[in-house]
């Protein structure tokens, strides 16, 4: 696990090594035990590392033999030992035991085709000096970040946004598009940041540099691929072992290795099979608070104990606020999931005894665990008796508020009728009537396009509506808002997280469940729960889905009631043409006088602002 950075150019007469260096440097907290540098005449690369496999052996770059393509590499390739035997067989020569030498040799072999071999988490960029050609490429689910900028001739790279924000690469100039996608999803979808000419490299995409040319491709998607026709025990049982596979290949590691563990299925999932299925106990780690709606440490440690784990528990409170901006700093954009506290809070409990940890993230995604996807028989076809024309219009209109299209009462019959709305129109956020009051005129109309076209794509294709919202969550929230989140929140306290549920063949295997193997009107999960029922304590299986949150509601009005006045008011200059500093006001008034709960858009506000304050100019 690593951070990189790097940049290519087909000028050579600047030297930028004085930048590649700042830029790393704002990565040591990805990788504070080695740093590596390539350069070469318009190509520098840069990596901070964080050893996890061949402790002593696995300094980066890595070149192959004869030193003509060098890799840097964030992540993690967890097949790397079989792949290597392969090329083994093939004439190459290792002189490291690790997982990245793998990359330049299946490089050697396939070119940009070398993706479709690799079962990991990674974001990596390979310099072919052979025809001067800079490959960047992310993983397919999106679990390792990376972002990039075109300046003066340059393309730079960096696996976060801060340094590139920081070595003024881009003008520090505001994205609409971007800033009403946070404001009404809470994330901003690759490839757009906040800031208009930075971007990140989409999940499953790799892009490819040479002479100037820039090529962006997608490699893989989850298609919706035709549902299985065996029989539900066998399948069951395929995906039994496809989960424990997967446990195996993450417990690959020179380090020892932890589990973050909640009160959710998720994670008491992954320690039953982790305990009962692969036969190894590792140390867990959970986070309490004193407000018992938000509280999951009881149950976490009640399941500790029945699987007879060591477990560790760190309790939260306002303190964590204090987190806020480095967390912002951290993720160079704003991100409204307000879990990033807690999680970086866990993360340093956790990196005190251990480099490695398993996540529960992904379960949702791939069984089916939110509340939107319990569907009644007729919703799951509802929708497709409908014109397209009209679920387009009919939703543009909820997201914006316009008129009695965006009245609370459509709003409640589109979604029986719709049911795919709640992937688009949140309730906390600031769709509907609230983005009415907040956004200026000048944002409507600049962003006008762009949310169109959004819900255009949205609704193209033929899906049933379980399957649409299942494509969304994979493609939209997934990446950019809880992996951006994981990612961030665990790097900036040197800790890396594996997620097993995210190994991407348990990830299409499950695709192919019928809908009914996964989810009824009633409760979702359904096989999952049926693999670890007889491990789980009944305490855990019938424990209700909290989500991993805050009190903020009740902090806004008591314990940080100055703390979120002061950081909405007063609004940097820079957010004042697109936002109305009035209606921020007037939101901070009414949720702490008792009339409404704007505990998450106030969140949003103090997060962009502070975003705001951190990176832009007076």
């Amino acid at each position: 696990m690593c951070g990189i950075a790097g940049y290519v150019t087909s000028h050579d007469e600047v030297d930028r090594m004085s930048l590649l260096r700042r830029m790393a440097d704002g990565l040591r907290h990805r990788g504070p035990d080695d740093e590596g540098y390539f350069v070469q005449p318009g190509i520098g690369l840069a990596v901070r590392r964080l050893s996890i496999v061949d402790l002593p052996g696995g300094h980066q770059p890595i070149g192959n033999e004869d030193q003509t393509v060098q890799v840097v590499c964030n992540g993690e390739i967890y097949n790397y030992p079989e792949l290597r035997v392969d090329l083994e067989t093939r004439g190459h020569v290792f002189r490291t035991n690790g997982d990245t030498e793998t990359l330049v040799h299946l490089y050697e072999e396939h070119g940009t085709g070398m993706l479709r071999f690799l079962r990991g988490m990674f974001a990596l960029a390979i310099w072919d000096s052979r025809n001067r050609t800079l490959f960047l490429a992310r993983d397919r689910l999106g679990k390792k970040p990376l972002n990039y900028v075109v300046a003066d001739g340059a393309l730079y790279f960096c696996s976060e946004l801060a340094p590139l924000l920081e070595q003024n690469l881009a003008a520090a100039e505001i994205d609409p598009d971007a800033l009403a996608a946070y404001l009404m999803f809470g994330f901003i979808s690759a490839p757009r940041s906040m800031v208009r000419h930075i971007r990140k490299l989409p999940p499953a995409h790799y892009l490819v540099w040479r002479a100037g040319e820039m090529k962006l491709e997608r490699y893989w998607s989850l298609a919706s691929s035709p549902k299985t026709t065996r029989p539900y025990d066998e399948v069951r049982e395929e995906v039994r072992a496809k989960l424990d596979e997967s446990l195996r290949l993450r417990l690959r590691s020179d380090v020892p290795v932890g589990l973050l563990l909640s009160g959710g299925l998720d994670s008491n999932a992954l320690l039953a099979r982790l305990v009962r299925g692969v036969g190894e106990k590792v140390q867990t780690f959970t986070i309490g608070f004193e407000e018992k709606d938000y509280d999951e440490s009881e149950i976490a440690r009640a399941s500790a104990k029945h699987f007879g784990v060591e477990h560790h528990v760190l309790m939260g409170n306002t303190d964590l606020l204090k987190f806020l901006p480095e967390v912002v700093r951290h993720f160079g954009e704003p991100s409204a999931d307000k879990s990033a506290l807690p999680t970086m809070l866990v993360c340093e409990l956790t990196r005190r005894h251990v480099k490695v940890a398993l996540s529960g993230d992904g379960g949702d995604e791939a069984f089916a665990g939110y509340q939107k996807h319990r569907l009644t028989a007729w919703q799951r076809h509802s929708s497709e008796w409908i014109p397209r024309e009209v679920k387009e219009r009919w939703t543009l209109g909820a997201i914006l508020g316009n008129g009695w299209l965006g009245t609370r009462s459509m709003r409640k019959a589109r979604r029986q009728i719709l049911p795919e709305m709640p992937s688009l129109f949140s309730g906390e956020f600031f769709s509907g009537p609230i983005y009415q009051r907040i956004a200026t005129p000048a944002l409507k109309a600049r962003t006008a396009d762009f949310l169109r076209a959004l819900v255009g794509d949205f609704w193209s294709g033929e899906m049933e509506p379980l399957e649409r919202i299942f494509h969304w969550d994979n493609t939209e929230p997934l990446p950019n808002s809880l992996l951006a989140k994981l990612d961030i929140s665990s790097m900036a306290r040197s800790l890396e997280v594996r997620s097993p549920f995210l190994d991407h063949e348990l990830v299409e295997l499950c695709a192919r469940l019928p809908a009914e193997w996964k989810v009824d009107h009633r409760e979702g999960k359904l096989m999952l729960r049926e693999i670890v029922a007889a491990d789980l304590p009944v305490e855990v299986l019938r424990a209700r889905k909290r989500g991993f949150s805050l009190p903020l509601a009740q902090w806004w009005r008591q314990e940080a009631r100055q703390q979120i006045r002061d950081g909405i008011l007063p609004m940097h200059p820079a957010l004042l043409p697109f936002l109305e500093e009035s209606a921020a006001a007037g939101l901070l008034d009414e949720h702490q006088a008792g009339r409404a709960n704007h505990a998450q858009r106030l969140w949003n506000l103090w997060v962009l602002n502070e975003w705001a304050r951190m990176f832009l100019p007076s």
